[in-house]
């Protein structure tokens, strides 16, 4: 079984969905887990409270978690909305408040725990993109390029930081049951158009995005960084 025993982990959009399964996986390893969110409904996941668009909030939050653990070993950045439109114009607001979620809260975090990073000598960056990041979809540009610049930041980061024993890589996930996705799930029609998609012939669960995650966060995968991996059922390799 793989251990992350001794390693301290941050885990954003951890109050539910993927974030959650990621947050619960990481803990039942052995790792030490602060999640970051709006909210904390459940209570069994140690959460900070925070806005991570918000650069007074993401201080308060750094500054809390650089005295709870004084390195950080594992940064997962999860938080993300989508905000569709079925108008060909696509409207500002939507489109500034998806990517201060979806991407540059993430860019302000992860700079902030920099130093963190660095103390831990072999740390891991995880950011979760999307299928999105790979291809087009219809009425969400917001979020297609939200997730797309994700991918690139995470490249960034593999390139820049690598000395620093700083590694960074993506996880991307298809269709996956959750509350982002309900509206799609509970549309039968919709269900199997997705389920039809994919090489497996049906939807993802969380645990298996989170499997993925600590397998990126583990020593099994010391040497990979700058990648993303697909968790989608074969959606993007399959052809006729």
């Amino acid at each position: 079984m793989i251990s992350l025993k001794g390693k301290n982990c941050i885990v954003t959009g951890a109050n539910r969905g993927i974030g959650r399964e990621i947050s619960k996986c990481l803990l039942s390893h052995g790792a030490s887990v602060i999640g970051i969110d709006l909210i904390d409904d459940y209570g069994d996941i140690p959460i900070l409270l925070a806005d991570i668009t918000k650069e007074d909030e993401v201080e308060d939050v750094s500054v809390a978690v650089e005295k709870t653990y004084g390195k950080v070993d594992v940064l997962v950045n999860c938080a993300g909305i989508t905000l569709t439109s079925s108008n060909d114009l696509y409207e500002l607001a939507d489109w500034k408040k998806t990517l201060d979620v979806n991407l540059t809260g993430s860019f302000l975090l992860t700079n902030r725990l920099f130093s963190l990073l660095c103390n831990s000598k072999s740390a891991s960056v995880v950011n979760i993109t999307s299928l999105n990041a790979s291809l087009g979809f219809p009425n969400n540009p917001a979020y297609v390029a939200s997730k797309t610049g994700l991918l690139g930041l995470s490249r960034s980061w593999a390139v820049d930081w690598g000395k620093y024993g700083i590694r960074s890589n993506c996880v991307s996930p298809g269709y996956i049951k959750t509350k982002m996705t309900e509206n799609s799930w509970s549309n039968h029609e919709h269900r199997e158009k997705r389920s039809s998609r994919t090489c497996l012939g049906r939807w993802g669960e969380t645990k298996e995005v989170a499997n993925v995650v600590l397998f990126l966060v583990s020593d099994l995968s010391s040497y990979i960084t700058g990648q993303m991996i697909n968790v989608d059922g074969g959606w993007t390799i399959k052809g006729l």
